[in-house]
Parts: C-alpha cells; structure tokens; sequence
C-alpha cells in the first residue's frame, strides 16, 4: 500500500473499495463519510422487526459489516481515520477494489424495489452438499456453472462429472468438519 506523499498516478483513480465497520456502525460510517464528502454507498433493505411491544419495519444494511467507498487511494487516511471503520478490504495486502458494475448492479436491483436475499456464496472447485431433495447429502465439488440452475458437479473418486440441473437454494457449501472428513478418506480430493 502506498505510504501518504508517495502516491503514483494510479494511486488517484477513484474506484470502489469496501471497507469493514466495527459491528452495526455501517449507518455511523455511511453518516461520517457523508459529513466529509467522501462518496460512499451502503445498500440497505427493510426487515420486518418484532419486539415484544410493538411490530416495525427498519431499514438494515444488506451487506452486514461493511460499507463501500468510491475514492482515489490519496483518500484512503480519511476513510481510515473515520469512527467506525475498521480496516480495508485487502488482496494480496493490497486494497481490494471492486468494479463498478457489481456496485451499480446492487445499486440499480434495490433501486427498482427487488428483494435481494442473501445467499452461500457457490464458487467453482468448491466442495458441495445437497441438502433437499432425491439427491440430499450427495457431495461433489462444483466444475462449473452454466446458469444459475446448471451445476457441473464432479465425483473425484471415479473421475467423472455430470451436469446437473438443481435449485442453488438446495446447496450448501460443505461444513468444516464434512470437509475434513472427507479429506482424511483416500478419495483422491
């Protein structure tokens, strides 16, 4: 990362960067970031709270933890410097930066009233298990994904994979200890 005074000119695009927050402070963040003038973006939906008195809808961050910031990285102390912010999103100990297209796609999906829900993040070569239906507790690790309903689900131990056509909703991403079980067998995993 650079140190402050010796910035490149790269240093200076502005892109989007996620930063964590210290626990329910994303709406504390978003207020201080907006105080300074630093552009920033906290998707937030509603959710249905009942408490044992009373019934009410609130807005709550959809990412939990995290805000977004669109800033050259010369602007990178104040975002640090503001209360409630933790840390930046790093890779490779580098910021993180994150194109402009999935922060628009949030963006625009929440603009137009749809109902996001989050949902276990299902990446290829991740070990999966299948939790509902005929195939429940099948295990494979996915090989690719063709659409959002069309997994290509291999079977190590025999060398084989099939595309399979099931609910995303219906996987799970393999539990630690499944994982580390499976890993002890002579599989081939």
């Amino acid at each position: 990362m650079p140190t402050e005074g010796n910035y490149t000119k790269s240093d200076n695009q502005v892109r989007w960067y996620a930063v964590y927050t210290r626990p329910k402070h994303e709406k504390r963040v978003a207020e201080s970031l907006t105080n300074q003038n630093i552009e920033h973006y906290l998707p937030l939906v509603q959710e249905k709270h009942n408490w044992a008195d009373r019934k009410k809808v609130v807005e709550v961050p959809l990412i939990k933890g995290y805000v977004f910031v669109h800033i050259g990285l010369a602007q990178s102390l104040y975002v640090l410097e503001t209360y409630g912010v933790v840390r930046f999103v790093t890779f490779n100990r580098q910021y993180a930066p994150i194109p402009d297209f999935q922060i628009e796609a949030i963006r625009r999906t929440l603009d137009l009233g749809y109902n996001l829900m989050p949902t276990e993040y299902l990446g290829v070569g991740q070990l999966v298990e299948v939790v509902e239906g005929p195939l429940q507790g099948t295990i494979g690790r996915i090989q690719s994904i063709r659409n959002e309903h069309k997994f290509v689900i291999s079977l190590d131990a025999i060398k084989a994979s099939y595309m399979i056509q099931i609910d995303p909703e219906n996987l799970r991403p393999l539990s630690a200890e499944k994982h580390q079980a499976i890993i002890t067998l002579p599989l081939g995993i």
